[in-house]
């Protein structure tokens, strides 16, 4: 969604809006679908050239758990503050490092500031890296891939490497 700054009166501006265009590629690896498009509930105020932005968002996603691969789902709610500025002219390749305080700037360039692309940056930041059903999922079978969530597979446990065998015996407590 953008929002042209004359349209944001000097009392500031509510806005609601859900992102149906969102979709699994654009969050990343670990997202199988997006069950609830994400929502958010914005305030945007304008301060001389900089639009200050606050308010929340929600969403639900299917991910896959990290250890056993199988889909679970994610309901995600959270905070959404942003400061735009006008995008900076290019600085002729000097490095800039970014204080803490940078992290909550986005910028915007011409009349009109995209509130979409700070919404989908924000989710992709809060999903988990690694994701999990549950903290003691067992995952899968390193041998054979079924997952080990129903009890164990049958397997035989994997021999230790002959190479390896003295070094079993070793007690390193």
């Amino acid at each position: 969604m953008k929002v042209r700054l004359e349209d944001i009166p000097p009392e500031g501006l509510e806005v609601s809006f859900t992102d149906s265009h969102l979709g699994p590629k654009d969050l990343g690896a670990q997202v199988i679908e997006v069950l609830e498009p994400p929502r958010a509930e914005l305030r945007l105020e304008l301060h001389g050239d900089m639009v200050g932005v606050r308010g929340g968002y929600s969403a639900r996603l299917l991910l896959a758990c990290s250890r056993c691969l199988e889909p679970m789902e994610l309901a995600m709610q959270g905070p959404l503050k942003v400061v735009f500025q006008p995008q900076p002219q290019a600085l002729g390749g000097e490095e800039v490092e970014l204080a803490d305080d940078d992290l909550e700037v986005s910028f915007y360039s011409g009349e009109e500031v995209d509130l979409s692309f700070c919404l989908h940056d924000e989710i992709a930041l809060a999903l988990p890296m690694a994701p999990l059903c549950r903290p003691d999922c067992p995952g899968i079978c390193p041998v054979c891939g079924k997952s080990l969530r129903d009890g164990p597979c049958g397997c035989q446990a994997k021999k230790t490497d002959p190479r390896w065998a003295k070094l079993a015996k070793l007690d390193l407590k």
